[in-house]
């Protein structure tokens, strides 16, 4: 995504929508996705592994984003001003926004997001919202986060699972099982998860960016055994898998059926490197390092 723009494409922290916003359309597409270990939870309050947020992607769009070039931008949200005293953070939301379930996202909405994220039994949200008191709604398209003191890093936490929005009705029906069947804002809504086989969603037609998402449907594939995910996306089971061996590198790059990108992974304590290996599926769908950003 450029900065001060819609979101073009889907970081891997996720992959989630990586293909599915990288080229034109291609008539009922799906892209396979291999991942190293199967996802906890798919609740964006309770769930804490790597990996998950690979699969978040699809489906939880989020308060603000990262680009490719490590900048905060906004996603759900348009803008954001911080108080002279940095003790209170307001947030327009982008308008015209809906959930899966047909629900508005508004301030009301994002009110009950951020307030289940902090008070919720078992949220791992929580120390990371820590130094927010209380969230206002200013009017429906503004919230405003009262913070106990100041903190810089707040923003940068919304770009994460802290910031992403569920919807009230949704999640107040489901409760601790919302994970089950998440509801969000994202390009993708949930279709079926088998645990330890397989994770399927589909295209969202409600979607607030939906012009720029090509693909039909995501099939995410827990596959433990690096080989044999190479494997499979050798002899053309999966379009893509993450989490490439240093090992496997020069034989992907020795074969001209796949491209192997590599970049830079946002960490909150250091910068490390996260290889991707993808099929090119045909000449309309072909990827490039720009098309790739990794988080």
């Amino acid at each position: 995504m450029r900065k001060g723009k819609p979101m073009k494409i889907l970081r891997l922290a996720a992959l989630a929508a990586l293909l599915a916003i990288a080229g034109p359309a291609l008539a009922e597409t799906t892209l396979r996705i291999g991942l190293a270990e199967d996802p906890d939870v798919l609740d964006p309050t309770l769930a804490r592994t790597y990996v998950g947020r690979i699969v978040f992607a699809a489906v939880c769009d989020k308060l603000f984003d990262i680009d490719e070039k490590l900048n905060v931008v906004p996603q759900l949200a348009l803008s954001h001003e911080t108080a002279a005293d940095g003790k209170a953070v307001t947030i327009k939301l982008r308008p015209g926004v809906k959930f899966h379930d047909g629900e508005p996202l508004d301030a009301e909405a994002a009110k009950y997001s951020l307030e289940r994220h902090l008070t919720m039994t078992g949220s791992f949200r929580k120390p990371e919202l820590a130094a927010v008191d209380r969230i206002e709604v200013v009017d429906p398209l503004t919230i405003r986060l009262a913070l106990k003191t100041p903190f810089a890093p707040l923003i940068a936490q919304l770009t994460d699972r802290a910031g992403m929005m569920v919807s009230p009705r949704a999640a107040k029906a489901a409760g601790d099982r919302f994970g089950l069947h998440p509801v969000c804002a994202g390009p993708y809504k949930f279709v079926e998860r088998v645990q330890q086989d397989r994770i399927v969603f589909e295209k969202f037609a409600d979607y607030w960016n939906k012009d720029n998402v090509h693909i039909d449907r995501l099939v995410y594939l827990p596959i433990v055994d690096s080989t044999v995910r190479l494997a499979n996306l050798q002899s053309g089971g999966l379009d893509l898998i993450e989490r490439l061996l240093a090992t496997d590198i020069k034989d992907v790059r020795g074969d001209p059926r796949l491209k192997l990108s590599a970049a830079l992974e946002r960490e909150f304590r250091c910068g490390s490197i996260k290889n991707l290996a993808v099929m090119e599926l045909d000449a309309s769908a072909k990827l490039d390092r720009d098309d790739l950003a990794v988080f």
